[in-house]
């Protein structure tokens, strides 16, 4: 879903729903929301202790992994954490070196 409002959304499985099952309800939730949580899950911290999304990645970029099939992830660098978005809205944050 691209960021023409200045939002990127992912869809992901409904948060009240069973995430296991083949055919559990799948939502739309804001990228900036599910990238900096993740993070946050990762440093033990709060999703508000970070800046805007798009201070870290360009929404477009982003935009792209969802929109384009040549285009399978994007990385990027969140305070000294590497974040790997792909196609499926799976996030992996790993710390730099």
């Amino acid at each position: 879903m691209g960021a023409n409002d200045g939002e990127v959304y992912i869809l992901r499985p409904d948060e009240e729903g069973d995430s296991d099952d083949d055919e559990a309800w799948v939502s739309p939730q804001p990228a900036s929301r599910v990238v900096l949580e993740a993070v946050a899950e990762t440093v033990d911290g709060d999703a508000d202790d970070f800046d805007d999304l798009d201070a870290y990645v360009d929404l477009d970029d982003l935009a792209a992994v969802f929109d384009d099939e040549a285009v399978d992830d994007i990385t990027f660098s969140v305070e000294d954490h590497d974040v790997t978005v792909d196609a499926n809205g799976d996030v992996a944050v790993d710390a730099t070196d």
